[in-house]
């Protein structure tokens, strides 16, 4: 059997290499592996540029407590001090912000009336009459639910 005209063949049955078939199939591999190398160089130097970002919350709504420190601003030498006040243990702080941005602590006792904590909250940000009988009516909410008669 002769081989046709039309066949090319390889002296020991390999095939063509010179193809454009064939050529194309490695030009395709070489570009591919060029590409992954790339990519994977890219993500290895992605990797070492991170910076390491200052400690936040990762939820901002999420309230973190934060213990007092003995002696510093805003706190007594001890966290609770015993019931000497007259007025009772402890319910609330209630903090209010005014049109100006300052802030008005008061700490609201068990013994408290709410007009006693309007009167004091008022004696440092002067509220209008209709704001006052609001936050008057809010005090005595929150008493009440706090006293357990709510």
């Amino acid at each position: 059997m002769e081989a046709s005209a039309g066949w090319r063949c390889r002296p020991g049955g390999r095939l063509d290499m010179s193809h454009g078939f064939v050529r194309h199939i490695r030009r395709n591999q070489i570009a591919r592996d060029a590409y992954e190398r790339a990519v994977r160089q890219a993500r290895g130097r992605a990797r070492g540029r991170l910076i390491p970002t200052p400690p936040r919350p990762r939820r901002p709504d999420q309230q973190v407590y934060r213990p007092r420190r003995p002696g510093g601003p805003g706190g007594d030498a001890s966290p609770d001090p015993p019931s000497s006040d007259p007025r009772g243990p402890r319910l609330f702080c209630l903090e209010y912000e005014g049109d100006d941005g300052h802030i008005t602590a008061v700490i609201v006792h068990q013994g408290d009336s709410a007009e006693d904590v309007t009167r004091r909250v008022c004696a440092r940000s002067p509220l209008e009459p209709p704001l006052r009988r609001a936050l008057c009516q809010r005090v005595q909410d929150e008493l009440s639910k706090r006293r357990g008669t709510g």
